[in-house]
């Protein structure tokens, strides 16, 4: 069961100066990341193709780019609880979302600095005089051989002041742009609904002032990957506060160069250019000769299936690309490992049930299996006759809120959300066919990334999400857990803690957890 975190007072100073840039991130993980030295590595599905082969294991840094002689591709960089846990200075996974939370509630202000102290800004090219298309200088990434097209997905879009962004706060996200061969414009897809598309879509038939800041500080890629849904934070515009305070320390912002915006100081990248609100653009050239919208292939998505090319409602110009002088890196976007937006997710989640019910939930959980927007576990603690039923009301806010969320269930609190075996137990044993499986929002708004979804001409609409309540009866003895006494077991009677760590370590990991609790 997660525990809200402790004060920060004591926090690692060389956590947050390892921080301050993707450079010395990497010298701080040390072995926990492999460089790709002893051959190249094509931006063509190699490099991709690479980051799923090694999901979930360690950070992969490509020294040696096809094509790109001076570049270098990096990924896997949050595809490990562990690391995140690092990042996000907690000491288990299920408490990242408390630090989320603290972040949010205790921005740290950006530090601005001159061009002259911004590594972005080492060098600048213009396109149209330096280049002509963003791939002579840039590797951009293409997952599978089936692909629509190449995507770029690799910069954290970034936006600022108050004639933009509602009471001049700040705004990043990582979107996908298309820039195809021939076209002044690239398209740009965010999220319906998403806090950059609600600020955007107030200015229409407007030029935005935008960057797109590629590898920044750990704090502000995170920031930009992240799930927050405006229902739960209504115009909270502080993104870049709360990128310094997931760090610990101040993101350095210097003005861009060709545009009215801030960019990124550390970031290894940054595009810079403008949003055009109402300029709609396909995303690949199969698409648009079709005229149809999610029916050609795009790319793999997060849902785990092949995405689709769309029409994106606005578009973006490019101005200016700068960079790092010597071997700037490329984030290298992929989709599978998904531990970096789950505590956002999660964090979202768990604010908005304990505004509904305080101190009834006591976790949320979401698993790979689970694809972050397709699933959530949710954990309760009924202690009184009254808390009855709550469980139905969250599972109703919560389907209500998050569209295109396609399961989600209630457990106990002996039941651990983090352990799909022990969810699943849960949902055997605990829950009625007829009574505690209800499907909400069918023929709401969907998600166009789910394959599920109905098409109804180019608008995605749910064919129904699955809430289970798989909490026991309030004091119904009948559904009481059994126990084995192994805490109070001196295991060194019997055995040495080598022999105990051998012995566990041959256990499949649902039954060393069963083992640990005593649980039957």
């Amino acid at each position: 069961m997660a525990t809200r975190l402790k004060s920060k007072a004591g926090e690692d100073k060389t956590r947050i100066e390892a921080l301050r840039n993707l450079r010395s991130t990497l010298e701080w993980l040390g072995d926990d990341v492999f460089y790709l030295d002893r051959d190249e590595v094509d931006p063509v599905v190699e490099m991709c193709t690479l980051t799923k082969a090694f999901d979930s294991s360690k950070v992969l840094v490509a020294n040696r780019v096809k094509g790109y002689p001076d570049t270098r591709m990096i990924s896997n960089l949050y595809s490990r609880k562990d690391r995140v846990c690092r990042f996000l200075n907690t000491e288990t996974y299920p408490d990242t979302k408390f630090a989320v939370l603290d972040a949010l509630k205790n921005p740290i202000a950006p530090n601005y600095v001159e061009s002259k102290d911004a590594p972005v800004h080492e060098e600048v090219y213009y396109p149209g005089k330096d280049f002509n298309h963003i791939e002579e200088i840039f590797p951009v990434a293409q997952h599978t051989w089936t692909d629509g097209g190449k995507l770029f997905g690799a910069g954290c879009h970034f936006f600022m002041g108050e004639e933009w962004v509602p009471g001049g706060g700040s705004q990043i996200s990582m979107y996908r742009m298309g820039f195809r061969e021939g076209h002044k414009l690239a398209s740009i897809n965010m999220v319906p609904g998403g806090q950059g598309d609600v600020i955007c879509s107030r200015h229409k038939g407007k030029k935005i002032p935008c960057t797109v800041n590629v590898c920044p500080p750990v704090g502000a890629e995170l920031m930009a990957v992240s799930t927050l849904n405006p229902v739960v934070f209504p115009g909270h515009t502080d993104k870049i506060g709360t990128a310094g305070a997931l760090q610990g320390s101040p993101i350095d912002l210097v003005k861009a160069r060709t545009v009215d915006a801030w960019t990124i100081a550390q970031s290894e990248w940054s595009l810079e250019g403008y949003v055009v609100e109402g300029e709609r653009v396909w995303e690949t050239d199969e698409a648009e000769q079709l005229g149809q919208q999610g029916v050609t292939p795009m790319h793999p998505e997060w849902a785990r299936s092949m995405g689709h090319a769309y029409r994106t409602p606005r578009a973006f110009e490019l101005t200016a690309v700068t960079r790092r002088r010597k071997n700037p890196i490329v984030y290298t976007p992929h989709f599978g490992a998904f531990w970096y937006e789950a505590p956002f997710m999660c964090a979202a989640v768990y604010e908005l049930c304990d505004r509904m019910a305080p101190g009834f939930v006591t976790d949320v959980a979401s698993w790979l299996g689970l694809t972050l927007w397709g699933g959530l576990i949710i954990q309760v603690k009924k202690q009184k006759r009254s808390d009855e039923g709550l469980q139905r009301n969250i599972l109703s806010a919560v389907m209500g809120c998050w569209r295109g969320l396609r399961l989600c269930v209630v457990v106990d609190d002996d039941i651990d959300p983090w352990q799909p075996e022990d969810v699943v137990w849960a949902i055997q044993s605990r829950t009625s066919p007829t009574k505690d499986l209800v499907v909400f929002n069918e023929y709401g708004r969907g998600q166009a990334f789910q394959p599920g979804e109905h098409k109804i001409g180019n608008i995605s609409v749910s064919d129904g999400g699955l809430g289970i309540d798989a909490t026991a009866p309030l004091g119904a003895e009948a559904y009481k857990r059994s126990h084995y006494p192994v805490e109070d077991l001196d295991l060194s009677r019997w055995f040495t803690q080598a022999e105990v760590d051998g012995l566990r370590d041959m256990q499949d990991p649902y039954f060393r957890y069963l083992g640990l609790n005593g649980h039957g």
